[in-house]
């Protein structure tokens, strides 16, 4: 049974570099909640953002989406 269902509606995702515990960290924040996902490698971590900020890009209407920003790695 479904327990609750998310919009991906002003969503952010990215990489949780701040959070040590474990590697290929993503952390998603959506409706004032936040979820940390674990990837298995470093290119499943790239695919997974990448999914991410394109659903949140596509789930507002045209007139109110901003301009998609590329997916956030550290330097």
């Amino acid at each position: 049974d479904l327990l609750r269902a998310y919009t991906m509606q002003n969503a952010e995702s990215g990489l949780g570099s701040d959070y040590l515990k474990r590697k290929h960290v993503i952390r998603v924040r959506l409706e004032g909640e936040q979820f940390l996902l674990q990837a298995e490698d470093v290119e499943n971590v790239v695919e997974w953002i990448e999914g991410l900020q394109a659903a949140t890009n596509i789930a507002l209407d045209l007139d109110e989406r901003p301009m998609p920003r590329g997916p956030l790695f550290p330097r």
